[in-house]
This record gives C-alpha cells, sequence and structure tokens, in this order.
C-alpha cells in the first residue's frame, strides 16, 4: 500500500472492519465514515455493480457510532 493510499482508511461504523472510501465498494455515511459493503448489503442496501453506485441506500438507524460526532 502506498503511504497515500492509508489515508482514505476507515473503520466501518457497523462492524469495525477497516475499508478504503476511496477504494472499495463502501456506502458513504460522512465526508469521512461509511458501511463496508457487506454491512450496508445486510441493511437493506443493493449496490449496482454494472453502474458503480448504490441503487437503494442502506437503512442508518440504530448506528451507535453516528451518534458521535465527528
Amino acid at each position: 500500500m502506498h503511504r497515500s493510499e492509508s489515508y482514505d482508511l476507515v473503520a466501518c461504523v457497523d462492524c469495525g472492519a477497516e475499508v478504503s472510501l476511496g477504494a472499495d465498494r463502501v456506502y458513504p455515511v460522512t465526508e469521512d465514515a461509511g458501511l463496508c459493503l457487506s454491512c450496508a448489503m445486510k441493511r437493506g442496501g443493493i449496490y449496482d455493480d454494472a453502474h458503480d453506485n448504490w441503487k437503494k441506500a442502506p437503512s442508518l438507524s440504530g448506528l451507535q457510532a453516528l451518534q458521535r460526532d465527528w
């Protein structure tokens, strides 16, 4: 990993897995936080591989991490 790539690494706000906001299929929650693909899909999100975007947003309800000030 290049040094610059480590700057966009964050923990998934649900499971805590390390994800890259710039390289992984992450659902962005804020500018500095996101849900990993697995957690986003468990929360009802639908990712469209062909168009590289989220067709349906995941539910963010109940995420304890969103209670913090970022």
